[in-house]
């Protein structure tokens, strides 16, 4: 059975009570495919380096989470211990030795 809804500026994919009865469970499962990366900046020199990490949403370009340190697995390790209350189907990241040390075995891919 399919329901047509009006007005047209109501989105299609929220569930009315109509339908909300006919359903018995409504059963959704959300994961993030996330792009990493790492990019520096400097306060009063460039040999003052700060780097920000990031993760990104692959598909909505949204940011997931974002840590500020050094380039390496110590910062590296607090971004992903930011990211652990997200359901993460996959990482994309380039070849930086800490994303590859880190990551869990599987759910790495390249960008």
């Amino acid at each position: 059975m399919r329901l047509k809804k009006t007005p047209s500026e109501i989105n299609p994919y929220l569930l009315d009570k109509v339908e909300a009865g006919l359903l018995r469970e409504l059963d959704v499962e959300i994961a993030y495919n996330v792009e990493m990366d790492e990019f520096w900046s400097f306060v009063g020199n460039k040999k003052n380096r700060r780097w920000t990490w990031y993760a990104i949403d692959r598909s909505s370009g949204l940011v997931v989470a974002w840590q500020n340190g050094k380039r390496d697995n110590e910062t590296c390790k607090k971004l992903l211990d930011k990211m652990k209350c997200f359901p993460i189907n996959r990482y994309f990241t380039d070849d930086w030795e800490s994303y590859s040390s880190l990551l869990p075995a599987g759910k790495q891919g390249y960008q």
